[in-house]
């Protein structure tokens, strides 16, 4: 039986703490050995500010809880990119090398359910229509669409409504939201706008951040708008 680590960022195990065990059954009927890694920051708000030796860091303890582990699976495609794609540049000289090796072991959960050798054995049925939101770092840092894509195309019954400007930030961008809100606001009107065009009362994506900005946003409007994760809606289409 595989061993795989589940890294469950921080955010998420304080706004979204059913998802961890949601992604530990999905992983487990993969046929996986899952130990979970909770509760760590990979360090992205602190880089994202200019504080590189706060998020190096923070990015430290979660390279050292991964160090066991061939494969980290991370429910947040932010996070994931944050670890690959930026975290091991904090460090010099082998630090980075040894830094980047650690780093080249995680994976988004959607790209490694969708790409898993017994993803075809998980019957997955699940009957209704879901609008798909797909993220900044989810398409442009770590190009998992095809393979989100390709994962709901798997859910016997689902109906998928793709967005008119799927390509479009839903305005989140963690800081980006705080220091400039009017701005940020705007962008999610106009993502949730196009997401009630869909007809769909779900709204399914890759990347939590980008669902809590919106979910936020529904609600503060009045929309009927559920916001599920990957975990989640595979949850859903095992049981």
């Amino acid at each position: 039986m595989p061993s795989v680590a589940l890294f469950d960022p921080c955010y998420m195990a304080a706004l979204r703490p059913a998802d961890a065990e949601c992604a530990r059954h999905v992983l487990r009927s993969l046929g996986d050995d899952v130990t979970l890694i909770d509760g760590r920051c990979c360090g992205q708000p602190a880089f994202n500010s200019g504080y590189r030796n706060e998020a190096r860091t923070a990015g430290r303890e979660v390279l050292k809880a991964a160090r066991p582990f061939e494969t980290v699976v991370t429910l947040s495609g932010s996070c994931t990119s944050m670890v690959r794609h930026y975290l091991p540049v904090l460090w010099d000289g082998d630090r980075r090398d040894a830094a980047q090796r650690i780093a080249g072991r995680f994976r988004d959960f959607v790209s490694y359910v969708a790409n898993h050798p017994n993803v075809g054995n998980l019957g997955l049925k699940l009957e209704g229509v879901v609008a798909y939101h797909d993220s900044c770092h989810g398409r442009r840092e770590l190009g998992i669409t095809s393979d989100a894509l390709g994962l709901l195309a798997r859910i016997q019954g689902l109906e998928v409504r793709r967005l008119a400007y799927e390509e479009e930030c839903c305005g989140f961008g963690g800081s980006f939201a705080v220091k400039l809100p009017e701005i940020s606001v705007a962008m999610m009107t106009t993502k949730l706008d196009d997401a009630v065009l869909t007809g769909a009362k779900v709204l399914v994506s890759g990347d939590f951040s980008c669902l809590a900005h919106l979910e936020a946003g529904a609600r503060g409007l009045g929309l009927k708008l559920e916001t599920w994760t990957f975990p989640e809606l595979l949850l859903r289409a095992l049981e």
